[in-house]
């Protein structure tokens, strides 16, 4: 683990679509209102960086640095209460540098059988992190989402009790900051108590 003068989040999903971007900027936001903050991308699509981009085209700039981060710097110290880190779905490498550079990892999923089919992958690779599954783009009142929550109790996944709903709100925010953070400020609330 990378000493540093912060926590170091990971947002891990080896599957692609899972919300890590989402998640890694809106749960920063969210942050932001508990310390420094910065979001390191090491996402080679940057869409974290694109966010952050056009937020501050728009007059708008996020509140906390997005810095471009690679498997060689993620090993570096964090001067800030808070960095978190967008990883790559594929990736590997960064993947793992993440998980070794963190206090804690986020495994962002959609509630459906193929994307908590996928997740456990990520799981395995995350073993040896305290870590826990965060359901996005949950559709309250489903049996999809009652089965998910059944499973992942069952089989005693560390999880989140905020559920992230499904909003179109949420996609629309890209580039922006958006008025309510749908639920990711109870995120930063369960994660500060669970790394303080």
């Amino acid at each position: 683990m990378a000493t540093s003068t912060g926590r170091v989040i990971a947002v891990v999903n080896t599957k692609g679509g899972a919300g890590k971007t989402t998640t890694s900027v809106l749960l920063a936001l969210a942050l932001s209102a508990h310390g420094s903050v910065e979001l390191r991308d090491a996402d080679p699509q940057g869409s974290a960086t694109e966010w952050a981009e056009r937020a501050e085209d728009a007059g708008t700039p996020l509140p906390f640095d997005v810095v471009v981060a690679n498997q060689r710097t993620l090993k570096h110290k964090v001067r800030s209460d808070w960095s978190i880190i967008d990883t790559p779905p594929g990736d590997a490498g960064i993947i793992d540098a993440a998980i070794a550079a963190a206090d804690f990892v986020i495994i962002p999923s959609t509630p459906t059988g193929l994307d908590i089919d996928r997740m456990w992958a990520t799981l395995e690779v995350a073993q040896r992190t305290p870590h826990a599954v965060l359901l996005t783009r949950v559709g309250t009142g489903t049996n999809t989402l009652a089965a998910a929550l059944a499973l992942l109790d069952e089989e005693k996944v560390p999880r989140f009790e905020t559920l992230i709903p499904r909003r179109e709100a949420i996609a629309a925010s890209f580039g922006a900051i958006p008025h309510n953070l749908h639920g990711y400020e109870n995120v930063a609330a369960e994660l500060m108590e669970v790394v303080a």
